[in-house]
């Protein structure tokens, strides 16, 4: 006995209650009868997307597609988009703030740290970032911030010490009387 299975998707479409303003669902509806109510105009082609909200092109679809499942009026979608715009706006320079903190209190640790001769110690540091990471981790540390972190600045600095002992600057040259280890073991070659 074989069983018959119906693979149509099935949708569901909710109706606002005009009286009370609740959603009920409507009917059960097949996909291709819910993509011709997606289809019709209801105004939303004259919807302007604020200039914030251009980087979330790819949800208007489906935004649109809700509100008029919802059955909103075009100006209610244009208020919400534009509420969106404004709370978007406003999260952003909340973000900026609070990173621009965090930069001045990173900065004010790293110049406790490094004392009197933070410029120098901090050139040091940025000198060894750069050698041994290049100019990508120098663009990284300035774009995430970390380039003021005090862990990090003093990681660098402590790399440029290191190999800073490792060279003899300035030392003298060697005496024509000095001999070489071979030479002070097994004595000097004829």
């Amino acid at each position: 006995m074989s069983e018959t299975v119906n693979t149509k998707p099935q949708t569901y479409e909710f109706q606002a209650d005009e009286a009370t303003g609740r959603l009920s669902e409507a009917e059960n509806v097949s996909a291709p009868d819910q993509l011709s109510s997606v289809e019709k105009s209801d105004g939303y082609e004259e919807l302007e997307l604020p200039s914030e909200l251009k980087e979330c092109e790819e949800n208007w679809q489906s935004f649109k597609t809700l509100a008029n499942q919802l059955q909103l009026p075009a100006e209610t979608v244009q208020r919400l988009l534009d509420w969106q715009a404004q709370t978007l706006t406003e999260g952003r320079k909340i973000s900026e703030e609070v990173r621009g903190q965090i930069l001045d209190k990173w900065t004010a640790q790293t110049k406790e740290m490094l004392g009197p001769c933070y410029q120098k110690h901090l050139t040091s540091a940025l000198s060894a970032a750069q050698r041994f990471g290049g100019e990508e981790l120098r663009e990284l540390l300035d774009v995430t911030g970390l380039g003021s972190h005090p862990v990090i600045i003093k990681t660098f600095y402590e790399i440029s010490k290191s190999i800073s002992e490792d060279r003899s600057i300035g030392g003298a040259a060697r005496s024509t009387t000095d001999k070489t280890f071979a030479e002070a073991l097994y004595g000097k070659a004829d």
